[in-house]
């Protein structure tokens, strides 16, 4: 039986470099800081994703502070619990001490957004996001509302709303939220309570 030659290596074949010990040395470090980055970025996301417990609560600000605005989560570990109330953000203008008729913002939206094919999500949860932030932001800093980033960013959104419209916002504006209780299924039409509930925001100078 004839035995099989091997070739020779071609000296134009492409060769590998071994690294050096200063350069394993980064490799390493690099994967070591990536694993840790990947492990922190996890455990945040399950406390921004998850229910409301003790853990989640006392690193409620680190946890925000890491995740938004560049990685935002809508959904949850658990099936979320349906809203029971139809909630609309209004305003309305002052302007030399006057007030105009009550605008619906959310019905703009919503009236924007209706028959689109592929409307976006995001769009259409800026309104919402802006009132459950400055909601919960302003309970639980039990200061002053007009006051803080996130009383900034509901009135700015606002006021893009209300320049959409062709509304002028006057001096100062004053906002509200309009609650209606959802009536669960099955709930007679004579026995559901669907009168609507006010929250009154606040009240901002636009203009002097």
């Amino acid at each position: 039986m004839a035995e099989s030659v091997i070739p020779p290596p071609d000296p134009l074949a492409p060769r590998g470099t071994p690294l050096g010990a200063s350069r394993r040395g980064i490799v390493r470090w690099f994967a070591a800081f990536v694993a840790f980055v990947a492990l922190v970025h996890s455990s945040m996301l399950l406390l921004y994703v998850a229910t409301d417990f003790p853990l989640s609560r006392a690193y409620s600000q680190q946890v925000n502070g890491w995740m938004r605005p560049l990685f935002p989560q809508d959904w949850s570990i658990f099936a979320p619990e349906p809203s029971k109330y139809n909630q609309h953000l209004e305003v309305r203008a002052n302007d030399d001490g006057e007030f105009g008729p009550w605008i619906d913002l959310t019905a703009h939206d919503n009236a924007a957004y209706r028959g689109e094919l592929l409307p976006s999500i995001e769009d259409q949860l800026v309104l919402r996001r802006a009132v459950s932030q400055y909601r919960t932001n302003a309970a639980r800093a039990n200061a002053d509302r007009a006051t803080g980033r996130s009383a900034r960013y509901l009135l700015n959104v606002v006021l893009v709303r209300l320049d959409d419209m062709g509304e002028e916002p006057g001096q100062a504006v004053q906002l509200r939220l309009k609650s209606t209780r959802i009536p669960p299924p099955g709930t007679p039409g004579d026995a559901a309570d669907t009168r609507p509930r006010y929250e009154t925001l606040g009240y901002w100078k636009v203009r002097p």
